[in-house]
């Protein structure tokens, strides 16, 4: 059996469909769902219809939600995130060293920048693309902190990391 709280679904989705359509069309006043078919229910599924060539009735039958839907998933589709970007190509034997310009360089910058406000012996690496003194500087220290500002330890990975690099790889272990 068809519930009452079925039926409020169903219209808040068909609701929420029409919404991001209208805006993607740039509507002013997009419909806001409330799970309730009423007048400008009816007069957002009518314009939908009269834009798509569909029987205009203001009535979401198969073939009107079927489209409505279609055209919610494509909008939503393009609104997803890019795929995973490989900043280190798998087969990549790149190294990076003083003088490289790339944007592994970059990233390797962008990095360093990112970890500088939570320890106070790593300064902030200016954002070129070029490995240059301020890159080597911050991937040669000395050595790390005894403990990160947060006050605990230093994960076991990074304890037995050799004090000094010499440079960075980018090759992925065999």
């Amino acid at each position: 059996m068809y519930t009452d709280a079925q039926k409020r679904s169903h219209i808040f989705d068909l609701q929420t469909f029409l919404r991001r359509i209208q805006q993607s069309e740039g509507s002013a006043a997009p419909l806001v769902p409330d799970g309730i078919f009423g007048a400008q229910t009816a007069a957002a599924v009518r314009e939908y219809q009269q834009q798509h060539c569909l029987p205009v009735t203001g009535i979401a039958d198969q073939r009107t939600w079927n489209a409505i839907y279609a055209s919610y998933a494509a909008l939503i589709a393009a609104d997803a995130l890019p795929m995973q970007t490989a900043f280190f190509p798998p087969e990549s034997d790149t190294v990076l060293k003083p003088g490289a310009k790339s944007p592994s360089v970059y990233v390797l910058q962008l990095m360093l920048s990112e970890i500088a406000p939570h320890y106070n012996r790593i300064a902030a690496v200016p954002l070129t693309g070029e490995y240059d003194s301020d890159t080597q500087a911050a991937v040669r220290r000395r050595s790390l902190p005894q403990r990160p500002r947060h006050g605990r330890r230093w994960p076991v990975a990074v304890r037995r990391t050799p004090p000094r690099m010499a440079s960075f790889s980018c090759r992925r272990p065999a």
